[in-house]
């Protein structure tokens, strides 16, 4: 299965850099990081998406992201928000609004969006 993934968060003037790609390094083992302006991208495949995947496993929410992941896809490729203060304590947390700091904006470009849907959020039974 085909999977490529891009999260991407804004740098706020009163945010370390650093603490800021902890955030991302919390959830994602990615391939590539692109610092732009006040953003920071990172991306990356598939097996840059298991620390995502453990995290949803270990908070025992793989049913709420299902229904999250569900609701984000689109021809092909799936969006979604994280929170970005509880990414940087290590927490998984889907957001659906805006938060004061920003949020970490997810896009998985897939080629099988059921398939990458059950191989990350497997049904809890």
């Amino acid at each position: 299965m085909k999977c490529e993934f891009t999260a991407q968060t804004p740098i706020n003037p009163t945010e370390d850099t650093d603490k800021v790609m902890k955030t991302l390094s919390n959830m994602f083992d990615y391939d590539e990081v692109v610092m732009a302006g006040d953003y920071i991208s990172v991306n990356g495949g598939m097996d840059s998406l298991l620390k995502l995947k453990d995290a949803l496993e270990v908070r025992r929410i793989r049913n709420t992201a299902r229904k999250m992941l569900i609701n984000g896809s689109y021809d092909g490729v799936i969006y979604f928000k994280l929170n970005k203060q509880a990414a940087f304590s290590g927490t998984v947390n889907f957001t659906e609004g805006d938060s004061p700091l920003g949020e970490i904006r997810v896009k998985i470009e897939t080629d099988d969006v059921e398939g990458f849907i059950d191989w990350l959020a497997t049904l809890q039974k």
